[in-house]
């Protein structure tokens, strides 16, 4: 009888099932050598992104060609670091060249790990740290972006190709190497670097070559418009203007380049889902492009400021998207500004989370302008000292499905969120699902709490914590209930949580009650509990 055969398509797709799982990975380029040459492009597709990876270095060596080694020695000896061997790596020849396969390309990352590496070998000084990072981890870079053809996912600073040892970088490689390129952040950075030909001729290239991002991002460290040219400038609203098909775009400390880059994504109105502005200053931006935005789903505010005038959001009255998910993250522009955005796009809405500064204009503005749809998450991180405690009672207008609260602040909860002691009654919360993760969270709220919610309750999460009082107090719940919803019981890691007995009971009494016992992130679920 033969032995059974898979064909080789088959073992390919479960190896890339595998290929988040490293060890296994490895072991499987022992088996045989279609095996390896199959296993050897997954595993070296983002090997940067696990920091703790950091004999990657070693293997990046091994790759590096004569010259690159011998520039890499002169750095070593240049910056007195005499204690790491790598003349193996002008004997040795690789079965493969990894870097061929890279398919995500991240500055940051790919820094750090070199970085991790050097301190594996040597106690670093400030000094000897700057120095590595200045002159011997861009001949890394160098190496890995000349022959890297085959990336897909590029984030990079403009500052990395103003570095001295740039100077005999050939740009051109990028014509073919970022040919597959469908997400790209680049940050702009220093301010004699938009001068600088190399900059531009990549910039050029990009905008030549780069057609078919998915993602945008851009990100800046200058502070004011003037830090930057018009050459730079113009090249920037090219790259947004000639996608084919853009999907995901992000800016970052960008202000003095906004409106320009939001009339820009006009050319891209009917492919952009999603927009995200973070740490911009909206005093003199225009929402008037934002109506054209036909397919626009999804938006996010982080760290914005600024004061926007009544007048400048009455042009939102005529936006042509449906909005199905709106972020807020630690605003500090004027009060009127998230109510009046809400009051604009929340009728679509069907997920809004809300971090730090909450008003009662804001969750009456949520009861009034997403009632028209059942508003399916709500998410609020309470930060102490943006609360409004009148907030609260106001509750009990929303008409949501998921509530998600975390609390950020170290205070005691009795201060917060629905247990304010001056607050008799309590609203009547009407949801379907509630998950919570507090850092001081007592028992007797939480009993109050689940007394004022309706009897719709069918999913409750633990984010970070499980205690016999509160198993004991959602069972006493679901007995004082006539009509019972509850179906899970969702807990964070617990196969990692040492329980005793009493608590293992209480859970396999929720078992035989036919509630579900689920891990809160992966949804596993739990037959029994041992």
């Amino acid at each position: 009888m033969t032995s059974p055969y898979l064909p080789d398509d088959c073992i390919y797709y479960i190896l890339k099932y595998l290929q988040k799982y490293r060890s296994t990975l490895f072991n499987c380029l022992l088996v045989n050598r279609f095996w390896c040459k199959a296993t050897v492009p997954l595993l070296y597709a983002n090997p940067y992104d696990n920091q703790a990876n950091k004999n990657i270095i070693l293997t990046l060596i091994l790759t590096f060609n004569k010259k690159e080694i011998l520039q890499l020695k002169n750095q070593l000896k240049i910056n007195n670091i005499n204690n790491i061997n790598i003349e193996k790596g002008e004997e040795y020849e690789p079965l493969f060249e990894y870097t061929k396969y890279l398919e995500n390309f991240n500055y940051d990352k790919i820094s750090f790990i070199i970085i991790k590496w050097f301190e594996s070998y040597l106690n670093l000084s400030y000094n000897q740290r700057n120095k590595i990072y200045e002159n011997i981890i861009p001949i890394f870079h160098q190496k890995i972006l000349r022959q890297s053809n085959n990336i897909k996912q590029l984030n990079i600073s403009l500052y990395l190709f103003y570095n001295k040892n740039y100077e005999n970088f050939d740009i051109k490689n990028f014509k073919k190497n970022l040919k597959k390129l469908n997400s790209l952040k680049i940050i702009l950075q220093d301010i004699n670097l938009t001068n600088n030909e190399i900059v531009q001729e990549f910039l050029s290239i990009i905008t030549k070559f780069c057609l078919n991002l998915r993602r945008l991002e851009i990100n800046s460290t200058f502070q004011h418009n003037n830090s930057i040219n018009n050459n730079t400038k113009e090249k920037i609203y090219k790259i947004v203007q000639k996608q084919n098909n853009l999907k995901i775009f992000k800016i970052s400390h960008c202000e003095y380049l906004l409106n320009n880059i939001l009339s820009s994504l006009e050319f891209q109105k009917n492919s952009l889902i999603y927009i995200e502005f973070k740490y911009i200053n909206f005093n003199n931006v225009s929402f008037k492009n934002f109506i054209n935005f036909y397919n626009l789903k999804y938006l996010k505010f982080e760290n914005c400021k600024g004061f926007i005038s009544l007048d400048q959001f009455e042009i939102l009255n005529h936006v042509s998207f449906d909005l199905k998910e709106l972020i807020f993250i630690r605003n500090t522009w004027n009060d009127n500004i998230t109510p009046l955005i809400i009051k604009y796009f929340g009728a679509s809405l069907k997920e809004l989370i809300l971090v730090g500064n909450l008003k009662i204009p804001v969750i009456e503005n949520i009861s009034k302008f997403c009632s028209n749809n059942l508003l399916n998450i709500l998410e609020i991180d309470i930060d102490y000292y943006y609360i409004d405690l009148l907030v609260f009672p106001y509750f009990k207008n929303l008409r949501i499905r998921i509530l998600y609260i975390i609390n950020y602040s170290y205070y005691d909860i009795d201060d917060l969120l629905l247990f304010n002691n001056n607050n008799n009654n309590l609203p009547i919360i009407n949801f379907k699902e509630f998950s919570i993760r507090f850092h001081n969270f007592h028992s007797l709220h939480f009993k109050k709490f689940l007394e004022n919610c309706n009897d719709c309750l069918e999913i409750i999460n633990f984010d970070n914590f499980i205690d016999l009082e509160f198993l004991l107090i959602i069972l006493n719940y679901i007995e004082r209930r006539c009509n019972n919803n509850l179906k899970f019981l969702g807990i964070n890691n617990l196969e990692n949580i040492i329980l005793n007995d009493e608590e293992k009971k209480l859970l396999n009494q929720f078992k035989s009650k036919g509630i579900k016992i689920l891990d809160f992130y992966s949804n596993y679920q739990y037959d029994f509990i041992f």
